[in-house]
């Protein structure tokens, strides 16, 4: 195996099982609009790569613009009127080709979605066809001079359809040689006139008929003057006076000189090794804008965490100089009820402040306060507000300073589907859980607390841990409250029936300890809302890179 056939077995091994669908870009560069046709350009040069190798004929492809006469040079070539002509515009729809009986055109044929007709030409009265948009259509033939080539008549490359224009392109990567028609309205005009730079600037064999040439001609066709041959215009049975014109029968001699069949292996060694080539500078290229949006969505993960954060620190600095005091009522209420359970003078206090109230009640200062009020009546009564409008500062960031500016990009679409911005109820619900979760914890803490200690000693260390809870939770009271001066005077009352231990000042550093996590933990559960609404832009972000996986598939490709 020669060095060019083994590279062109390695590119067509490497990527066999690349899919462009897979690959994906969030669009935060300039050139990401030019990955997803570069991927599937990709994929189909690699399929046809494949095709090439088990098509021991070369494909000749006539193409040119609309009107240039084409059909009717494809017709010379082969002898016979196998493509329909005529002044209407334009005449060919589909693909036609004048194809050797046995030529295994249809096996891994690498373009989908094409239908392929056979017909054969043995035996006369074959009418010239015009072919049909997404229809290649096979003319079969047993000239020997032939059994070695496809000729194949394409649609125009100007055409007004998208369908008929892609088939050309698709046909050109698929030649092995190209007959590049024009004329001299034609030749300027701007589709074909670049498909002709394409040509003389590619590797493949090409042959320019040109109709009605002047003497000055531009630059390109002067560089290719060996490869032209111009062609007159005959009104009338063109097909006729071409086939006895002095020029195109050079022409014709020309091209079977070139594409004997005696040429046919060292040709096709050579275009696979340039096709094979055109794969890995496809990868190579596809890689590199991968690897460009990869380092440009690590810096737009670094902004939206930066942002994130900023909001966070403010969020928490305003909660500190403005308690929700709603909030805070919640975890005292938590924290009394926990502490209660515990608290071997619970009847006794109920009755003190019974006695207490009553007179208060009596007089409508106070309203009896429902005990079996429900933790999520409680929790509804929590204000939003903070948490809602930090969000919303959170959200009006990110798009205006992360959003990508073009609007076709993937992630500028992303970020505002439906589901990514946190809704008023979806708020709610997490701070809920997070209130949840701050209950249980409470609960194993002082369930911790209560293990090992020994039953004599629970009056003095519950009622001593009341107590100071009351104290800690008192300077609350001064910066935005959450439970009455009364109640801190009614633990006051008992006081004195304390009695103040070492196991007593025990529990209140562990109390202590338990009221610092405790903040800590409220804080976290608060921030834990807007880290969801980071990890879902991040998942926006994240559903639009391309696989590791994939990204190393094409750098062994390169």
């Amino acid at each position: 195996m020669n060095q060019s056939t083994a590279h062109t077995n390695f590119q067509s091994s490497t990527l066999d099982g690349f899919q462009p669908e897979a690959v994906k870009v969030p669009g935060l560069t300039q050139s990401s609009l030019e990955v997803p046709s570069l991927a599937r350009n990709l994929r189909k040069r690699i399929d046809i790569l494949k095709y090439k190798q088990g098509m021991p004929c070369l494909w000749v492809v006539f193409l040119g613009g609309t009107g240039t006469g084409k059909s009717t040079l494809f017709n010379a070539l082969c002898g016979a009127a196998l493509s329909e002509t005529g002044v209407e515009r334009p005449k060919t729809y589909g693909p036609i080709l004048y194809a050797p009986k046995g030529c295994p055109v249809e096996k891994n044929f690498p373009l989908p979605g094409t239908e392929l007709c056979k017909q054969t030409c043995e035996g006369g009265g074959l009418k010239a066809a015009a072919g049909a948009a997404g229809r290649l259509v096979i003319l079969e033939h047993a000239r020997s001079e032939f059994s070695h080539l496809v000729l194949v008549d394409t649609p125009d490359l100007d055409s007004i359809e998208i369908e008929n224009r892609q088939t050309a392109e698709d046909l050109f990567l698929l030649s092995d040689a190209v007959i590049f028609v024009t004329s001299q309205e034609k030749y300027a005009d701007e589709v074909p006139h670049r498909f002709l730079l394409r040509v003389l600037q590619g590797e493949r064999p090409f042959f320019v008929l040109f109709n009605k040439a002047e003497e000055k001609m531009g630059e390109e066709l002067s560089q290719a003057k060996d490869r032209l041959w111009i062609v007159p215009y005959v009104p009338a049975d063109p097909l006729q006076a071409i086939l006895r014109d002095p020029s195109f029968l050079r022409f014709k001699s020309h091209v079977e000189e070139e594409l004997a069949s005696s040429r046919v292996e060292r040709l096709r060694a050579k275009l696979l090794s340039e096709r094979a080539r055109e794969i890995h500078e496809r990868a190579s290229r596809l890689h590199t804008l991968l690897e460009e949006e990869k380092r440009e969505a690590e810096a737009w993960r670094t902004g939206l965490r930066q942002r994130c954060d900023g909001i966070c620190a403010r969020f928490i600095k305003e909660q500190e100089e403005s308690f929700s005091q709603k909030s805070r009522e919640f975890i005292q209420k938590e924290i009394r009820k926990l502490f209660s359970k515990y608290d071997v003078l619970a009847k006794p206090r109920q009755i003190f402040r019974e006695i207490l109230l009553t007179p208060l009640r009596f007089i409508g200062v106070l309203r009896e306060q429902d005990h079996r009020e429900s933790l999520l009546k409680v929790r509804q009564r929590i204000d939003l507000t903070p948490v809602q409008t930090a969000i919303e500062q959170f959200n009006s960031a990110v798009l205006k300073e992360l959003s990508p500016k073009d609007h076709r990009s993937p992630l500028f679409e992303s970020m505002r589907r439906p589901g990514v911005a946190l809704t008023v109820e979806e708020i709610r619900s997490l701070v809920f859980q997070e209130q949840e979760r701050l209950e249980h914890w409470l609960e194993n803490q002082f369930e911790t607390l209560s293990q090992g200690i020994p039953w004599a000693k629970k009056w003095g260390i519950y009622s001593t841990s009341i107590l100071w809870g009351v104290l800690i939770i008192a300077f609350e009271i001064v910066v935005g409250g959450g439970f009455s001066i009364l109640d801190a005077a009614l633990d006051s009352a008992i006081a004195p029936f304390v009695t103040k231990g070492a196991m007593e000042l025990f529990a209140y550093h562990e109390i202590q300890k338990v009221a610092r996590e405790l903040s800590r933990r409220y804080q976290e559960g608060l921030l834990s809302v807007m880290k969801e609404q980071e990890k879902r832009y991040r998942a926006c972000l994240d559903s639009l890179l391309t696989g590791e996986e994939l990204l190393k598939q094409l750098s062994a490709a390169r």
